[in-house]
């Protein structure tokens, strides 16, 4: 893994030394250094905050490492462009009960808790954790199924 020696990283590209396995390595590292801004930007005012840091760390690093292991490991293919499109589609069709869940959420906190301002509050950290593992659950499983042979779930042709 590279972290400055751009020329080297791209001298394995044109060479195409760059494996799958290493692909994997660059996105965790790069989804745990876009997920710490969270801890460091948020309140960190209750426990809940400092929860919510720990369990997006921990989704993120094993939800990919789940679904690269769903992709075939370093036997998969096409890895890292597969798990952009298929988070970006996922993240779409999820939108709506991320939506729901948030106004759930808000209201539970408020009949339960009154006005509790804009804290993070445990109702708020149990929405977060069960929106992030089902969408790495569902990510893994698309993963699996593109990385089997005789999948049909799709027709080869169909636009969608």
């Amino acid at each position: 893994m590279y972290f400055w020696n751009i020329d080297a990283l791209k001298r394995d590209f044109l060479q195409e030394r760059f494996s799958q396995t290493q692909a994997f390595y660059y996105l965790v590292l790069m989804l745990v250094l876009f997920t710490l801004p969270i801890g460091v930007l948020g309140d960190n005012t209750t426990v809940w905050d400092k929860a919510s840091l720990w369990a997006e760390l921990a989704l993120v690093v094993f939800g990919t490492t789940a679904a690269y292991k769903s992709n075939g490991g370093r036997d998969g293919r096409q890895f890292l462009e597969r798990y952009v499109a298929l988070s970006w589609v996922l993240f779409i069709r999820l939108l709506p009960l991320v939506i729901l869940l948030g106004i759930i959420a808000s209201i539970f906190r408020e009949i339960f808790i009154g006005d509790a301002g804009y804290s993070f509050t445990g109702y708020d950290f149990a929405a977060v954790v069960l929106i992030g593992f089902f969408y790495y659950w569902r990510l893994s499983h698309h993963m699996g199924d593109l990385s089997q042979e005789n999948f049909s779930g799709v027709q080869l042709g169909a636009e969608n």
